[in-house]
Order: C-alpha cells, then structure tokens, then sequence
C-alpha cells in the first residue's frame, strides 16, 4: 500500500495546487478591483435624429405574466418608437402561446412595434431562440432581457452610447438588481455571490481589459459581433459565455456599467438554484470542451490565453473538491499517515481559499455600499457553505458535459414553480450525514477539512427535503 499512498497523495497534492489557482484568481481580481481605475468610455454624442435603430429581444418559455411584465418594461423604454423593435420570442407551449400573445398585446402602448415570435421547436434551445429572432430584422444593435428582468425606462439612453461611441466593442454589460433578495437566506447568499461576480470579478476584468464574458441578460450587443463571431449556437448550454469568448477571438473588447442597475428576479429554492448552477456549470465546462483548443492555438498573447482559460474553467472547483475528497477519503480508510508537506498544503489551502472567497465576496458589499447591511456576517458565512452543497451536482453537471452528448436544458424556476426532475435532496443529505461518520470512526482530526462540504451538502440537502410538494410546472426541454 506504501507506493499506492504515495501516488494518491501526490495526485491530491496536484489537485490542491489547482484548487489554489482559482483562489489566487480571485485575489487577483479583487487586487485589480481596488487599486486599479475603469478605463474612460466614449460616449457617442447622438442626436434625436442620429438615435440608431435597436431590437430588443425577450426570450421567453412558458413564463407566463413575467413575460408580460418585461415586455411592457421593454416596450416603455426611452427611445424613439420609429427605431426601437421589440421581440417577444416564445419558446413555450403551443398551447399557452395565443394566450401570451394577447396578454402582451394588451399592455404595449401605441405606436410601439412589436414581434411576437413562435417557432415550434426548441432547437438550440435560448440561442437558437436568438437567433431566430435575429433573422427577423436587420437592427444594427440588439438588446437582450430574460423574462425576470425589468429594464429601466433609461436603458438604451445610457448604453446604446457606450456601443456607438466604440467600434470595437462587442457588448456592454450591466449590473444584475435582486428584486427578491431578502426572501430567504438562500436568496440573500445568491444576492451576495452575484455582486461580487458583477462589482468584482466584472468589474476587475473590465478595469485590466481582460477578456469579458456577457451574462446572458440585461446588455446590448453590436450585431456585428455576434455575426463576426459566429452568431448564436447551441450547442453549449451557457451560450453568452461561448459568443463572447468567440469574438475576444476575434478581437472584440466589451465594456461593463456598474451603474446600471437592472432588477430580476433570484431562485427563491434549493431546487431552481441547484438546477441552474447545474446548468451553469455544465455550460461552462461545455465551452471549455468547445474552445480551449482553438484559443490554444490561437496567436492572441499568452496572457489573454491563460486569463480566457481560468475563466472558462471556473466550473473545475466542485470536481476538483470532488476529486480532493475522494482522494483524502480513500488514504483515510487505508489509515495510511500523510506525508507532512502535503498535510501542510492541506492546510494552506484550505485557509487560503476561506480567505480569498470571504475577502472576495465582502468586498462585493463594500463596493456597493452595503458592508454595514444587516445580517451581512452570518449571510457571508452562509455563502461559503451553501455552495459547497452543490458539490455532487454540479461534479455530476460536469462529468456528463464531457462523456455524455445528450443535452437537457431546464429554465430556471421561478416563485411558484417546482423543478419537474423531482429532487428532494436526498443525495446530498445522505452524503453529509454519511460523511462525517465515516471521518469521525476513522480518522477525527481530519473531519475540520470536511466541514465546510458537509454543512453545504446538509443544508443543500434539507432544504430540498422539506420543501413543499407542488404540481411540477417547469418541465425539462431534451436536447433536439
């Protein structure tokens, strides 16, 4: 067994390495946040007559009256009716599209031109929604809105500038709101790890002019970058990420707004958020599969190939966790001691990435004036566990992005809705209770590496388990 532990813990040791990497990338990001200054925007001086035309998209699938409130947002936005189209792209139910259409036809103003689009399939799923819609109008800029969003009547005066005063931007992102941030501690943890995503890492990344990756909502895009990059394909599940590491490829920058704030709506149960980071993660290393080949074998500068690296392989830290904890469990139940240097590497990166992950997501509050918020301590503690209880689903997420071909896209729930694939949490409460017994018969001391993994997956797990039983509404889409 001797030659055996020693492989096991030089293969744990490589992963703690790895794991360390992306806790550095987050120091490193939120050292850019701080102490370096956003780059100056051009802003094109249009006037009334200049104002280009815009098309805005709504990709919606069965969302009912929230595809109804974001296409009355839309449609009250400022701009000249003459130039502005709005799309309601309808991938839902044949059956509930008449109803939607007369229910967004009741609320648009006059004057303003409209598209409410069906069709009939789910082929590449919201990009091949996109890109549907695309086909139907020849609008020189493109605003995209999921249903949970509700722009600002501002939106378009503070943005469509940015692009038109830029060539060479692709999009220009904005900051996500939480309009039901306060509704529970799981929305309050997903408020906390978003605005750190979107006033640090975004942020960070637009400050050092690193390659940025557009969210999926709530930014306007320059049609000819998504033409020159390749238009909108499905055959990834995160199709923002993709499109946007397309057109760095192409040489396209991209600018983030901070102060522009668009509300939508978070995952109010374990059951949608664990569903859509599933989603997220599995996306992520999609594109991963899809692009670091090419980027590799590119001749961009090393530096944009390593920074476009990390950030399409953030989806690696739940399977490196995975990896990390089967490899300490299996030299556990050999009762085999640690070399010390890798006990110490344990340790290092285990406080390493406590900090870096803290650090990062306080200084998110910080940078939006909120460090002073109620609950913010026990809300930061919560969102250092409550991922870790993602662990075996989005390792799983990432596995089947890799070996598998098959393609299930599920929307993320909304208040109301109950994710159709009916779990309750049973595998991660099994996991957690079982874990701990496990490390406590064998080996006691090494049970604080694993407290953070089992409290997430106990809580993952429980709040899965009680979770009130109601009629499936969201129904997952299999790949076409």
């Amino acid at each position: 067994m001797h030659g055996l532990s020693q492989i096991l813990q030089f293969v744990l040791s490589l992963i703690l390495i790895a794991v360390s990497l992306l806790s550095v990338q987050l120091a490193a990001l939120a050292w850019v946040r701080v102490f370096r200054k956003a780059p100056r925007l051009a802003r094109a001086d249009l006037a009334e007559s200049e104002l280009p035309h815009v098309l805005v998209q709504l990709p919606v699938c069965n969302e009912g009256p929230l595809a109804v409130r974001v296409a009355s947002a839309a449609a009250h936005m400022d701009w000249p009716r003459d130039r502005l189209t709005i799309q309601i792209l309808d991938d839902g139910d044949e059956t509930l599209h008449e109803e939607l259409a007369a229910q967004v036809r009741s609320v648009m103003p006059d004057g303003v031109h409209y598209q409410i689009l069906h069709r009939g399939n789910r082929i590449g799923f919201k990009a091949g929604n996109l890109a549907f819609g695309l086909a139907h109008s020849e609008a020189p800029y493109v605003a995209v809105f999921d249903a949970d969003f509700v722009p600002p009547s501002d939106f378009l005066r503070r943005t469509i500038p940015v692009l038109a005063g830029d060539e060479g931007l692709a999009f220009v992102q904005t900051r996500w709101g939480h309009a039901n941030r306060n509704t529970n501690w799981l929305t309050r943890v997903q408020g906390l790890l978003l605005d750190s995503h979107f006033a640090v890492e975004q942020e960070a990344r637009f400050r050092a002019q690193m390659p940025l990756s557009f969210n999926g909502s709530a930014g306007v895009w320059n049609r000819l970058a998504i033409e020159q990059g390749g238009g909108w394909t499905g055959d990834t599940l995160t199709e923002d990420l993709d499109l946007s590491m397309r057109c760095v490829m192409q040489g396209w920058r991209a600018a983030m707004l901070p102060d522009v704030v668009v509300p939508g709506e978070l995952p109010p149960t374990a059951a949608a958020w664990r569903a859509q980071q599933a989603r997220w993660t599995k996306g992520h290393a999609h594109v991963a599969r899809k692009l670091l080949p090419k980027v590799w074998g590119s001749a961009m500068p090393l530096w944009k190939k390593a920074a476009m690296t990390l950030q399409m392989c953030q989806f690696a830290f739940y399977m490196l966790a995975f990896a990390s904890a089967a490899v300490s469990l299996a030299l556990i139940y050999m009762g085999v001691p640690y070399i010390p240097e890798v006990g110490y590497l344990g340790l290092i990166v285990t406080a390493l990435g406590l900090f870096c992950s803290i650090f990062y997501l306080y200084l998110g509050q910080r940078m939006l004036g909120r460090e002073h918020e109620e609950k913010l301590v026990p809300a930061l503690l919560l969102a250092v566990v409550f991922p870790s209880g993602l662990i075996l689903a989005n390792t799983r997420a990432t596995y089947e992005a890799f070996f598998s071909t098959r393609m299930d896209f599920n929307r993320t729930t909304r208040a109301g809705e109950v994710h159709a694939g009916g779990w309750r949490g049973g595998p991660e409460l099994v996991v957690g209770l079982l874990l701990p017994a496990f490390v406590f018969a064998e080996q006691t001391w090494s049970g604080l590496f694993f407290f953070f993994a089992v409290s997430g997956l106990v809580s993952i797990g429980t709040m899965g388990a009680i979770a009130p039983a109601k009629p499936a509404r969201q129904q997952i889409t299999p790949g076409e």
